[in-house]
């Protein structure tokens, strides 16, 4: 799979994009099984998924993501524990808008709320992955 970026405004948000992936390979962070917890937005219950960075190295030192992830394996909601300067502090949001592009089931759209109970959406459109070894683009859908 290649990760390139299409247009101007796509700068390093594939992180929050594959962010199932970077789990996997950020062999840095501490991934641990949380059990079952009450999920923040819909108060369903799920398992929750803790990823910790650490406070150096890595993509973002210190952050801390909270995953809930559904019976069919799929993250429903998290909060992001931002450690560093910067915004949000805290998120807490959806994992919704599933389309598959290609071999990947992505996550396009997160809608929730900051810290200060503000409203905060991050969406993807025009999303497309280019498996290794072909020459074409296959559009999520």
């Amino acid at each position: 799979m290649e990760i390139a970026q299409r247009t101007p405004t796509f700068i390093n948000d594939h992180y929050v994009l594959l962010f199932p992936l970077h789990v996997a390979w950020d062999d840095w962070a501490t991934v641990s099984d949380d059990g079952v917890h009450e999920m923040p937005i819909s108060k369903r219950a799920a398992r929750r998924v803790l990823v910790k960075y650490p406070s150096r190295g890595g993509y973002s030192p210190g952050d801390t993501w909270e995953l809930y992830v559904g019976e069919d394996k799929r993250l429903e909601e998290f909060i992001y524990h931002r450690a560093g300067a910067g915004f949000p502090k805290v998120y807490t949001g959806t994992w919704e808008g599933y389309e598959k592009a290609g071999p990947l089931l992505l996550s396009t759209d997160h809608e929730g709320t900051t810290e200060d109970g503000k409203a905060l959406r991050v969406f993807y459109s025009d999303v497309a992955v280019k498996v290794t070894g072909s020459d074409n683009w296959i559009s999520a859908h």
